[in-house]
């Protein structure tokens, strides 16, 4: 198909039999005219490993078979456009061959590289560039592998009339994305014998330069804690893919076994969906203190405002790392406590904890910006850091750095209860909403959880006091 949807040529599309998802891959299977094409995704986002989880790089991996006892010449194309290098397809873009060890390695991006440029929702990333990598040695069956950086219509159409790909690169740039959609196109050739197979691996990265302006200071992606730069990453993670297979593929059928266990397969296919997709809405960068190796995690509001880590966004995604991550959990929270503690460039002026730290990915809001939902997210906050006290046993995270601001958000809640008055809860397409008594539970549930969090500091004194006030507004 081209960009527009188009066909292109009049050659059958080989029939899919089958789809699997998992929480790190989905699997196609595809079979007609004796052979099978196995095509499989993987984006490794295991939470017990910072560094894999850090890097912005899936394995497109594909396996041809002969099904049929025959041997058959088997010719297989990939492409990708720049749309996913632009937020508007009019944007100007250019390209590049990269050297990599035993890597064909191209890149496509901007030309302009107008960092933080476009915010919000519904926005595309318009700065840093997307790299594809394929190794360059034939091996495991494949006679030869090329490659071409130029406009899609004549890759394609070449390769459906004859199964090669043009010989030279495309050099009318920079240009508009969308004029002749230029495209960074692999060919593999390959004879497959009969009852034999031949396989190869993409590696889809982008590099996004910067990842999120912290109060004016553009953050980098964390993977450059660990690599210098987009070249070394991919060389590194080519070298740990077979590795890595195992171990998405350990992880994945441990995960679904254990769901299908508790709610049968479609439960376990509906907690793959929900694995990727929370961690998919999330970005890790490094600390903005230079003398700190700890990365930062931040969420985006997505289908919403945009917002860079929403409370009441994060709060019902913290099971989720509750189970997985308390540590991941903490690096979401820490930045919402550094700017409510005023330890940003701004002032955050209120008792209550705060909704969102700016408009994705720049992290620049002032105090009468917020969208105030002060029980909503102070409760929000005060269980989710409970949650983490209950699960690691202590309350270092908090204590005592952050130990009054607790305080200061459990006497907010005494303050406030038991009749929140009007204010805004997570519905907030409905307005403040008059005497919302789930709001007050959602408090008291707060107040109670500062409680808990006094008695595993061993203040009894305190953890008595609350919990008595808890007890009067029940």
């Amino acid at each position: 198909m081209s960009p527009g949807g188009d066909p292109i040529g009049s050659t059958p599309p080989i029939q899919q039999s089958s789809v699997t998802v998992y929480p790190t891959r989905t699997v196609y299977v595809f079979n007609g005219q004796g052979i099978e094409l196995t095509l499989t995704f993987m984006t490794p986002l295991l939470t017990d490993d910072i560094e894999l989880l850090s890097r912005p790089v899936t394995y497109i991996t594909w396996k041809v078979a002969s099904t049929d006892g025959k041997s058959h010449s088997v010719q297989l194309y990939y492409d990708n456009t720049a749309e996913i290098a632009v937020n508007d397809v009019t944007e100007k873009v250019l390209w590049n061959r990269v050297r990599g060890n035993d890597l064909n390695i191209m890149s496509i991006g901007t030309s302009a590289q107008n960092f933080f440029d476009v915010v919000g929702d519904g926005v595309g990333i318009n700065w840093g560039y997307a790299y594809v990598a394929t190794p360059n040695v034939n091996t495991n069956g494949i006679k030869g592998v090329k490659s071409v950086m130029i406009g899609s219509a004549e890759a394609r159409q070449m390769f459906v009339q004859s199964g090669d790909i043009p010989n030279r690169d495309d050099n009318r740039m920079p240009r508009p994305c969308n004029d002749d959609w230029p495209v960074l196109a692999y060919r593999w050739d390959m004879n497959i014998a009969a009852s034999s197979s031949a396989s190869s691996v993409v590696m889809f990265a982008y590099d996004q330069v910067l990842s999120i302006k912290w109060f004016g200071n553009p953050l980098e992606p964390y993977w450059r804690h660990y690599h210098d730069d987009i070249v070394e990453l991919m060389n590194a993670a080519f070298n740990d893919y077979a590795a890595v297979e195992i171990k998405c593929q350990n992880f994945d059928n441990q995960l679904l076994q254990k769901a299908n266990q508790v709610g049968g397969p479609k439960y376990a296919t509906m907690a793959a969906l929900a694995y990727r997709q929370t961690l998919g809405g999330c970005q890790m960068t490094k600390n903005p203190d230079p003398t700190k190796t700890d990365p930062w995690y931040f969420m985006k509001e997505i289908s919403s405002d945009g917002d860079v880590s929403t409370v009441d966004v994060i709060f019902p995604a913290s099971p989720f790392f509750l189970y997985f991550s308390t540590d991941l959990l903490k690096k979401l929270i820490l930045p919402i406590l550094q700017y409510a503690n005023n330890e940003t460039t701004v002032t955050y002026d209120y008792v209550f904890a705060p909704h969102h730290l700016g408009t994705w990915p720049v992290a620049y809001i002032l105090s009468q910006d917020q969208e105030d939902m002060p029980i909503e997210e102070t409760g929000n906050l005060l269980m989710m850091i409970a949650g983490i006290a209950l699960k690691e046993g202590n309350v270092d995270f908090v204590y005592p750095h952050y130990w009054p601001l607790m305080e200061q958000w459990a006497n907010y809640l005494i303050t406030a209860l038991p009749d929140p008055e009007n204010q805004l809860c997570t519905d907030d397409f409905e307005g403040p909403i008059p005497h919302d008594a789930n709001l007050a539970v959602k408090g008291i549930v707060g107040l109670d959880c500062f409680a808990l969090m006094s008695k595993i500091l061993g203040n009894n004194t305190a953890a008595q006091h609350y919990s008595g006030l808890r007890n009067t507004l029940v």
